[in-house]
């Protein structure tokens, strides 16, 4: 079977970021054989100025989290509580919203509200949406315009808005901040099931300095010295 819309967006894409071939037979079978199919050919890979993010599977990883340790609940879904349903989260955009396998579908996941909605209807369909809507899809034009005030995104970090975009906060690069993957899903579970909780109507209260204080500490804003977060 051909890919076309998965081999247009290898074609784009960066360097593999795992160096051995994807382990897990599990992960090929029913509807995630395409994703078996994008892993085989390039095990993880950041693209479009690391917009996207493609965890690769495996344990050889050069840099950053395999597929098997985003996915690990206590790292970061148990902060949302019940509001995840069970899913494989395998890539995200520049702001965090997740990708994730749902029985036939792929979902794109609003780290914010922890809404899951359909994204397409396979990892073919989701690779050509991608490259078709490349800003909508992955936050692009941010991105791009965040790394030319500020240098490259360092490997396992976003861009995270002060003032959250469901609260009417801007797509703009004075609204983000550069925070690791991991803190600033921790961060959206507590604020995703604080809102969840609120009666229809009810004001909700805030600091953006709560999210400052995440920002990655080898990594502030204006400085475009290496992040060390992912040594090795």
């Amino acid at each position: 079977m051909e890919f076309r819309g998965i081999g247009e967006l290898l074609a784009i894409a960066g360097d593999a970021l795992s160096d051995a071939p994807p382990k897990n037979d599990a992960l090929f079978g029913g509807t995630a054989r395409q994703l078996g199919a994008l892993l085989s050919a390039r095990n993880g890979f950041y693209a479009l100025e690391s917009a996207l993010h493609v965890f690769p599977a495996g344990d050889a990883v050069l840099s950053g989290r395999s597929l098997g340790e985003w996915n690990y609940r206590q790292l970061w879904v148990e902060s949302y509580g019940e509001l995840v349903p069970p899913a494989l989260f395998f890539a995200e955009d520049v702001f965090g919203g997740q990708f994730a396998l749902i029985d036939e579908a792929v979902c794109l996941f609003d780290p914010e509200t922890a809404k899951m909605a359909v994204f397409a209807n396979s990892v073919e369909e989701w690779a050509s949406r991608v490259l078709a809507q490349s800003d909508y899809a992955t936050g692009y034009s941010i991105a791009h315009a965040w790394q030319v005030e500020n240098g490259a995104l360092p490997v396992g970090h976003r861009l995270i808005p002060r003032v959250p975009f469901s609260c009417g906060g801007d797509f703009s690069v004075e609204n983000m901040v550069l925070i690791e993957a991991v803190s600033a899903m921790r961060y959206w579970g507590g604020f995703a099931t604080m809102i969840a909780g609120l009666p229809d109507g009810a004001q909700l209260r805030f600091s953006p300095a709560v999210v400052d204080g995440l920002r990655c500490a080898g990594r502030p804003r204006g400085d475009r010295g290496e992040c060390g977060c992912f040594d090795r």
